[in-house]
């Protein structure tokens, strides 16, 4: 009788606390149930966009090795339309972009180049757009525009080369002194970093020393 009680008592506390906090229970697991859905839907359809993605970048790639330009921007196209979000589309538009270079469409690198820059979910790719463009402009010419992409803040494994780009903008304006200043604020930078490729150092050595550096 008393093990009764006791149970019937318990009984009674749970009925009182369910009352006060059972709804408030019930709205978390539901909250925890729908976040577990969102999260493997989204997974599920991050997988199944790269897939998709990575299908039409290849085909992008089979018409940049054709010399197909057209085939390689409808592709290149489609990519950032349909899966801006995937890093498939940040590769696609620097690819056209030597295509369309290639070509002769400068037109077309340089629409290509700016939305990477812009848009491209990878910071290395848009970064790398940056870089490109820059060259891009100073062929074009346009100095100002050149000089505005290339001074913006980039991630700091890029900052070596877009510092080299300002003063690739400051010696075609012939404008010596500002080049080296860029130039050697490069070479600081790039000869303090272990991975930085030898190539890349024997590069901006040599425009250093054109302008003088020490």
């Amino acid at each position: 009788m008393h093990f009764n009680l006791e149970e019937q008592e318990q009984l009674a506390e749970f009925k009182a606390w369910w009352k006060q906090y059972g709804k408030w229970l019930i709205a978390i697991l539901i909250l925890i149930l729908l976040s577990y859905i969102s999260f493997t839907a989204w997974n599920w359809w991050q997988n199944r966009s790269s897939l998709a993605a990575s299908k039409l970048y290849d085909t992008l790639l089979v018409s940049a090795q054709k010399q197909d330009v057209p085939g390689v921007l409808r592709a290149t196209k489609d990519l950032q339309d349909q899966y801006s979000s995937t890093s498939y589309a940040g590769m696609a538009g620097l690819v056209a972009a030597q295509a369309a270079n290639s070509s002769g469409d400068m037109g077309a690198a340089e629409q290509q180049l700016r939305w990477t820059m812009s848009k491209a979910s990878s910071d290395a790719h848009r970064d790398v757009a940056r870089a490109r463009l820059v060259s891009l402009l100073i062929d074009k010419p346009d100095f100002a525009d050149a000089e505005k992409v290339a001074s913006a803040s980039v991630s700091t494994a890029f900052e070596p080369l877009l510092l080299e780009r300002r003063g690739d903008v400051q010696l075609a304006q012939q404008k010596t002194v500002e080049a080296r200043q860029f130039y050697q604020q490069a070479w600081d930078k790039l000869a303090k970093n272990p991975d930085a490729a030898d190539e890349a150092k024997r590069l901006l050595k040599v425009k250093l020393d054109a302008v003088g550096g020490r």
